[in-house]
């Protein structure tokens, strides 16, 4: 049989609850940003996070003495001072001494990392920025030190190193130090990406780290770490749904089961976040249907001789093997989009990226090189 069709029938409806439910799993990390006016938070924000949350518009109520800012499609928080300048330290300590008692108990509203801004410009570390890390670290609070605005620095990097040295004779391994710029291109040779594996390392609960992970916009790396997990996760259920032999009429099992998948890859990625909700219906329509028609194909494959949809057998190996290959597919398109910023005409490119040809091109690279990896092995 080589017309073999899976149903994939109420399938979308899927797709879009999966959004919901990976959205309803994650914890938004909280934030505390610190460091005088004019230092560069804005800055930090808009480049790790893809959009400046701390602003008027996007603060709710917390306790006296701080702000925390929010965003709907981004699931972190800032926490930030309400204004005073960190010289003032007694009026520091107490406040966050009053944040932490009041939010003790409650995950959502604990400090979880704290970001120490200082301005290489300024060139000095101050006896009060050593006594408020000192605080932090005495609170149990994961801080590091952010040396913002580097491309202010000496082409050597000479004020960053000489302020590094000073936390370091302080603090040695207790406080790491990270460089990052205003500019983007000074960036990629600078620590921002070691400031996100730190922030995200330092994140002690799996939906904190979820949270973190999705909401940057830096590491595509580290998203694609968090995902290459998930997707294992998605074999093995693959494998436990086929672990007794399932005919290939039950197929649409598997189909649903990709469909979460690819809806974890997309939201990680985040990638429904740049689409609107009628475009997103759209895209489920068109990965459903490409998941039903690449099923369908690596099952003719995989199982010589099928006869009938109903007397071929599915096996956990078949099963797990066919899931996993589709997920590092999927994400390495999905990938595609976000490196080349493509999700502002998302619906336009659909076709060109998400299309047979590409999909299989990278299930068969996949497979190939997982073959050679157990050859090797052999």
């Amino acid at each position: 049989m080589d017309n073999l069709v899976i149903p994939v029938e109420g399938l979308v409806e899927k797709f879009e609850a999966q959004f919901t439910e990976l959205k309803n799993e994650i914890i938004n990390p909280n934030i505390m940003i610190l460091g005088q006016t004019g230092v560069g938070k804005s800055s930090l924000i808009n480049t790790v996070f893809g959009k400046d949350i701390a602003t008027i518009g996007n603060t709710v109520a917390t306790t006296r003495g701080f702000h925390k800012f929010t965003d709907k499609d981004i699931p972190v928080n800032i926490i930030d001072s309400e204004g005073y300048e960190l010289e003032k330290a007694g009026e520091f300590k107490e406040m966050i001494e009053k944040y932490i008692n009041v939010n003790f108990d409650d995950i959502t509203k604990q400090i979880h990392l704290a970001w120490y801004c200082i301005n290489v410009s300024n060139s000095r570390v101050f006896q009060y920025d050593i006594d408020n890390l000192q605080f932090l670290l005495s609170k149990n609070i994961p801080t590091c030190v952010v040396l913002t605005q580097c491309d202010n620095d000496t082409p050597e990097g000479t004020y960053a190193k000489s302020l590094s040295q000073v936390i370091n004779d302080n603090f040695k391994d207790q406080i790491s130090c990270f460089q990052v710029s205003n500019d983007n291109e000074l960036n990629k040779s600078l620590d921002l990406e070691k400031l996100i594996n730190w922030s995200q390392n330092n994140l002690n609960e799996e939906n904190l780290r979820l949270g973190f992970i999705v909401a940057q916009k830096r590491n595509l790396d580290l998203k694609q770490e968090k995902i290459s997990t998930r997707i294992k996760w998605y074999g093995a259920s693959a494998a436990g749904v086929a672990a007794t032999p399932i005919p290939v009429s039950d197929a649409p099992l598997l189909v649903g089961l990709q469909v979460k998948m690819c809806a974890d890859i997309f939201k990680i990625y985040g990638l429904d976040n740049n689409v609107s909700g009628t475009i997103k219906n759209i895209i489920g329509g068109e990965v459903v249907s490409l998941l039903g028609k690449t099923l369908a194909g690596n099952l003719l494959k995989l199982i010589p001789g099928i006869g009938s949809v109903g007397g071929a057998l599915i096996n956990a190996s078949v099963a797990s093997s066919i899931t996993i290959s589709m997920g590092f597919a999927i994400s390495k398109l999905t990938k595609s989009c976000i490196e080349h910023k493509l999700t502002g005409k998302f619906i336009e490119k659909l076709p060109v990226i998400f299309n047979q040809e590409n999909l299989n091109k990278l299930i068969n690279e996949f497979n190939s090189k997982n073959k050679k990896e157990e050859d090797k092995e052999n």
